[in-house]
């Protein structure tokens, strides 16, 4: 196994004003492959243009833009929103009210929304071809937002690089097989007034679930590296965060290990 030579098949797609990144990483590369690569990519395009006529919330019909106008109805009528809005408003209640899903007085889950978005996509679409024994891993992400996955008794490991947004030197490189990563930046737009406060100014937050990992990590640049590492502890959080000083900061399953690096 530790000899095999994989190959990467990428595709790329444009919905929710984002650019998806999708991979499969295969021992073979034939016309079979690149034919399910191809399906595979048709079927997630159609799926993320659907999710997104039913929660963008600059869509005049879409879900969240009833429910912003009064229309409660979702809740009842949809099990997706259901599920977006009690992952939301539980993530406003773990952070201590750091995140908000509120945008201008309104509910609005857009950060929720993508990184559910891309677990259902990978779940329903990526997830089920591992069962092909040509192919041994698979990706769906949009640069500062992925998941991944693995065959179980495969050697593969995903490389995923974590760059800083401000210089794009490398801050880290991550070997992995199955997980979740997000990294938000103080360059992102909303939020903006509390990051005044913030000292940390990127983090990379790995988890099982991507809902979990974007939202903290964007609670991270939302927060003081001691209010943050309070969270670290807590949540048994994985990742890497640059502070104001250029300092990075590793944290493996809540313990975290000052001085890790400092850029030159």
């Amino acid at each position: 196994m530790k000899n095999e030579k994989y190959y990467l098949n990428i595709k790329t797609i444009n919905q929710m004003n984002l650019n998806f990144l999708i991979k499969l990483a295969t021992l073979t590369r034939n016309a079979t492959v690149m034919e399910l690569l191809k399906v595979t990519t048709d079927r997630i395009n159609e799926r993320l243009k659907e999710i997104d006529l039913q929660f963008s919330s600059f869509r005049y019909d879409s879900m969240v833009s009833k429910f912003q106008r009064g229309d409660k109805t979702p809740l009842t009528s949809s099990n997706d929103f259901k599920r977006i809005y009690n992952a939301a408003i539980l993530s406003e209640q773990m952070t201590n009210g750091i995140y908000k899903p509120y945008f201008a007085g309104k509910f609005d889950p857009s950060v929720v929304v993508k990184s559910w978005a891309i677990e259902q996509v990978f779940n329903e679409n990526l997830k089920p071809l591992l069962k092909n024994p040509e192919i041994v891993g698979v990706y769906l992400g949009t640069g500062s937002s992925m998941k991944f996955a693995t065959r179980q008794d495969s050697s593969f490991s995903w490389e995923i690089v974590i760059p800083s947004a401000e210089d794009e030197q490398i801050l880290t490189t991550y070997y992995l097989k199955n997980g979740a990563i997000a990294t938000s930046t103080t360059n992102l737009t909303g939020y903006d007034l509390r990051r005044i406060k913030s000292d940390i100014k990127q983090s990379t937050v790995i988890r099982g679930s991507l809902v979990e990992a974007s939202v903290w990590s964007l609670v991270a640049t939302l927060s003081d590296k001691e209010e943050f590492s309070s969270f670290v502890a807590h949540y048994n959080l994985t990742g890497i965060f640059l502070d104001k000083s250029e300092q990075t900061v590793n944290f493996n399953l809540g313990n975290i290990v000052e001085n890790a690096q400092v850029k030159a």
